[in-house]
């Protein structure tokens, strides 16, 4: 986060000057915080540089999933088909993919339901493939006057992977840098991880 910030303008004049700023400043309220007091300045400085950074390089998802985890004690969030969230997913190929390929066993089989469960990974649009990366999904169909109604509800934990050997090697050694230090961050307790519930719901043409 360091390196990124000193070699990035946005979206600060001064990035590190910011981040020491957030820092002390997190000291100086440590007293007035129910946070960890060891936590809290830490996470002053990620809210003030790390998350507008994700906001401004993937987007909106991945900046408030990144804010969420920053919380003293996060809940779990739960999305329904109406979100933003929900929204992306269903435009994403994977998920177009995901949906066509059961409607189409379904109406080979001419079944009034069907019911699956598998994962993916959401590679196709930025801000998914860092928000929530690898899903778990269940994907239900039920029969309805000749159209399928589907519903698929995602899930997966937001936390980080450590790779230290990939820290060394390839093209992307500020990324699996980064990588290890969000993961050194959550095993301190700086940030948590919870668990995202997306429900996605669809229609399409079924047999008749």
């Amino acid at each position: 986060m360091l390196v990124y910030a000193g070699n990035n303008t946005f979206p600060f004049e001064n990035p590190l000057v910011e981040l020491e700023k957030a820092w002390v400043r997190g000291v100086e309220q440590v007293k007035d915080s129910t946070d960890t007091v060891i936590h809290y300045p830490d996470r002053k400085a990620f809210t003030s540089v790390a998350v507008p950074i994700a906001r401004k390089k993937y987007g909106d998802i991945t900046a408030n999933l990144l804010q969420h985890s920053l919380d003293y004690k996060p809940g779990n969030l739960y999305f329904n088909e109406w979100s933003y969230e929900a929204q992306q997913i269903k435009k994403s190929k994977e998920h177009i993919a995901i949906v066509n390929d059961e409607v189409k066993k379904a109406n080979a089989n001419k079944v009034k339901s069907f019911s699956y469960n598998g994962s993916k990974g959401l590679e196709s649009d930025k801000d998914l493939y860092n928000a929530f990366h690898n899903m778990y999904y269940e994907i239900n169909g039920n029969y309805v006057d000749g159209q399928w109604k589907i519903t698929t509800t995602y899930s997966d934990v937001y936390n980080f992977e450590y790779n230290f050997k990939q820290m060394f090697t390839g093209n992307n050694k500020l990324g699996w840098a980064a990588a290890n230090l969000t993961n050194l961050m959550e095993s301190w307790g700086t940030l948590n991880d919870y668990t995202s519930y997306v429900t996605v719901t669809d229609a399409r043409k079924a047999w008749k």
